[in-house]
């Protein structure tokens, strides 16, 4: 039975790619899900793990998946309760004309119940991708989750300390221009192979010790430390509006002439001046208590990492 009256209300949605991804779903439809009771209200939809028999889950692009009939698989996947009309609306718009909305049958713990699916045909699967903004958007974000994985088996491996998690946060900014680049290269192209990413991340990790000694560099070092507490402070806070503002930034669609990241940009930019004397006491604390001699770079990034999460309040 195929879903066609936009006017019925909510329903419940069976998903099983790229909208699993929170930031994907929400940056779509506006929504969050969880799986906790205690969160859901008007922005978040409750959540729960789903099977769908009868199809099988490929990929032959890389980047997207389809489900197609298979009488003997099944795809593990989310079901989204209670999505509503004007959401669902936007998530039509970016699954496409390659993508059939139907109903289906899914099985959780709860027992089996009814939800709509996006399912492909041999026919559908001929035709082009929609949306080129969201294609773009799978691209970053799942090639950022491979960064940050690779970042994760790099820099102290196993460890789930909160200094650890600063390194390797510390780690990712020392490489964010490599990530940018790698970013930007792949935006319009097929997705990158494991083998070039670790090629093109795994570097020595930049140091500054040989400047300690020379003569005409040392009288400069604490105003440059100081710059790059500050730099890692811009950059930290642009990266927490991004993750916490994706969706309301994706859509206020500034022009195409002007960087990306303007807007979030420029917002932790006034942040940074609306606090001055804040930013000015974390620097002078950071270069009273880590003297130069005793530490390197990647100390005084971790640092302004850690800064960077104290000064960002959501609640604000």
């Amino acid at each position: 039975m195929r879903y066609t009256d936009m006017n019925k209300g909510k329903v419940n949605l069976f998903i099983y790619g790229s909208l699993r991804d929170s930031r994907i779903f929400q940056s779509v439809s506006g929504l969050r899900f969880s799986r906790k009771a205690s969160k859901i209200d008007a922005e978040t939809l409750f959540a729960e793990p789903a099977l769908l028999s009868h199809y099988r889950k490929v990929s032959p692009d890389n980047v997207y998946y389809y489900a197609i009939a298979a009488p003997s698989s099944r795809i593990d996947g989310w079901v989204i309760h209670d999505v509503p009309a004007p959401a669902m609306a936007e998530i039509d718009r970016y699954e496409g004309k390659r993508y059939e909305r139907e109903s289906v049958k899914v099985n959780t713990a709860n027992g089996s119940i009814e939800a709509e699916a996006y399912l492909v045909t041999h026919d559908s699967m001929q035709r082009h991708f929609g949306d080129r903004f969201h294609v773009n958007l799978i691209h970053e974000l799942w090639l950022r989750r491979r960064i940050e994985r690779f970042i994760k088996r790099r820099t102290r491996p196993g460890e789930r300390t909160v200094d650890a998690e600063s390194e390797r946060r510390a780690d990712r900014e020392l490489l964010a221009t490599t990530e940018r680049d790698l970013v930007m290269s792949h935006y319009h192209s097929d997705a990158v192979s494991d083998y070039y990413l670790e090629h093109e991340l795994d570097r020595p990790r930049p140091s500054i010790r040989h400047l300690y000694d020379d003569p005409q560099a040392k009288p400069f070092i604490n105003n440059y430390l100081a710059l790059v507490v500050k730099q890692v402070l811009l950059n930290q806070l642009d990266e927490h509006i991004q993750a916490q503002y994706r969706f309301e930034l994706e859509r206020m669609r500034s022009s195409e002439r002007y960087f990306k990241r303007s807007v979030s940009l420029l917002a932790a930019l006034q942040m940074i001046n609306s606090n001055h004397k804040t930013v000015e006491l974390i620097v002078s604390e950071c270069l009273r208590t880590m003297p130069c001699e005793k530490n390197d770079l990647i100390d005084y990034v971790k640092y302004g990492v850690r800064a960077a999460k104290s000064m960002f309040d959501t609640r604000v």
